[in-house]
């Protein structure tokens, strides 16, 4: 369990966010006409996932790879589009065609659902890397194994005299 933690962690920090992106955005600001306030909600919905960050890296302080996973994880889960995708998961919609308020959005490729659907996988393939990366030597497969007459990554040889091994009788000469 303590191999997956922060993706575990980051999962569940992100399942909780979107929960939290839906009851406000859908069940307060577009329930009341307050759309025009998105600019105050955008800082918040920031400032929200600065605390899941913080609390995610002050739970797996003293891993630096856990932190670093969790962190990079979590960004990338709540700014690729996977937050969209369980935002309508979630809310039990069908994610819409056109997504215009992910136009200019850097980690997506193109505002339709494909265009969405084709960032997320992409980033996804990136997290997977990442954590390939950060955690294969944990792997006890991958460690290099103790030979004999292997040391540091360098083979040792016996040392050999060749001029001192031939003998004249090894020479035959056939005219």
């Amino acid at each position: 369990m303590k191999k997956y933690r922060s993706v575990l962690t980051a999962l569940i920090a992100l399942f909780f966010y979107t929960l939290t992106d839906i009851i406000i955005w859908q069940r307060i600001f577009e329930a009341n006409n307050m759309v025009e306030y998105a600019h105050a909600y955008h800082r918040g919905w920031f400032i929200s996932l600065a605390g899941y960050a913080t609390i995610g890296i002050l739970l797996m302080w003293g891993s630096w790879k856990d932190c670093l996973y969790f962190l990079s994880a979590l960004c990338v889960g709540a700014f690729s589009g996977l937050e969209d995708i369980l935002y309508y998961l979630l809310d039990g919609k069908p994610i819409p065609e056109s997504l215009p308020w992910l136009a200019n959005h850097p980690m997506i490729y193109e505002s339709s659902r494909m265009g969405l659907i084709g960032s997320v996988l992409f980033w996804l393939i990136a997290l997977i890397i990442l954590y390939i990366v950060l955690y294969r030597s944990q792997n006890k497969q991958l460690q290099p194994q103790n030979l004999p007459n292997y040391e540091y990554g360098i083979a040792v040889a016996e040392p050999v005299s060749v001029i001192s091994d031939i003998q004249p009788a090894d020479f035959k000469i056939t005219v």
